[in-house]
This record gives C-alpha cells, structure tokens and sequence, in this order.
C-alpha cells in the first residue's frame, strides 16, 4: 500500500472505499512538473510516520482554500467515481481540524512554544539568540559567525518538524 518516492519516504496509496487521516508536517507544499504534469508534494503524518502526499489539483485547490498549516489534520478518501462510460476513482477532502495557534513573548526563551502565524521567523529569530547564547557560554573555543549559523540552523530544522 505504501510505495517509495526517491526520498525513500513512503507515498500514501489509497485502496478503493479507503480513507486516510493526514497531518500536515510543512506549511506549503513543493510544487514541480514532470512527465506526467504538474505536481504536489505535501509531507504529512500517517499512522505516525511521514509519508509523502501527492494529491490530484482539486484537493490541492481545496487545501489552500481552507488554509491549512502545519498540524492540522484532513481526512482523505478514495471513492469510484464515474466519468462517461469509465468508472475510475476521485479523493475525496475533509477538514478534520486545525491546530491551534499561540504567540510567545516577545524575547522569550522558550524556542519549543508555538508563535502566532507560520511561526517560521519567529522561531528562526529565537534559535538564533539561542545560538548566540551557547557560544557565548562556552569560553575557550574560538567561535566563528558559521558557528552560530551552523547551531541556530540545526535548532531551527529539529523545532520546526516537531511541529
């Protein structure tokens, strides 16, 4: 039911009459084109593993209508549908929640607490400042600004797929 895409990430596959519960893991989707058209490439959440979705545009459409951002759920299903004398299948899209959002206080510390919006420059700000701070509390090593980058990237990375 699971196939590999070339992340070796499983691929949510759908049966007939089946439905998936997914959560949202990134904000957007990666958007590209080959052979076969144009693509979607969501990362959600499935039976507690990260799985690449690729939905058809018409639940894609309905994804950004409902603006939906990372940690909050949908229900996919996957239902005969019939086009003329064929009966093929469709997905079918439903809201299941969103997540909710909170802010922190301006100059907190606590880079783990959910910010207002995305949350992605909120959140690269504090991991910055954190960074800094963990050079500075560690004397006798010559740090480098590529130091501090290299902390505050790997902070930013690990806060931001926890949510």
């Amino acid at each position: 039911m699971n196939q590999k895409n070339g992340n070796n990430r499983p691929k949510v596959e759908l049966g007939l009459n089946e439905e998936a519960i997914l959560r949202l893991l990134k904000d957007k989707c990666y958007e590209g084109s080959n052979s076969f058209g144009r693509f979607y490439l969501y990362s959600v959440e499935h039976e507690g593993l990260e799985k690449a979705f690729f939905p058809p545009p018409e639940v894609h459409e309905q994804i950004l209508e409902s603006k939906l951002k990372a940690g909050d759920e949908f229900v996919v299903r996957k239902v005969a549908a019939e086009n003329g004398n064929k009966v093929g299948s469709r997905i079918e899209f439903r809201l299941l929640k969103k997540a909710a959002v909170a802010s922190t206080a301006p100059g907190g510390t606590d880079g783990n607490q959910p910010v207002a919006g995305d949350g992605l420059k909120a959140m690269m700000a504090q991991c910055v400042r954190e960074a800094v701070e963990i050079t500075k509390g560690i004397s006798g090593v010559a740090w480098q600004n590529e130091d501090v980058q290299k902390i505050s990237s790997c902070l930013f990375i690990a806060r931001s797929r926890m949510n």
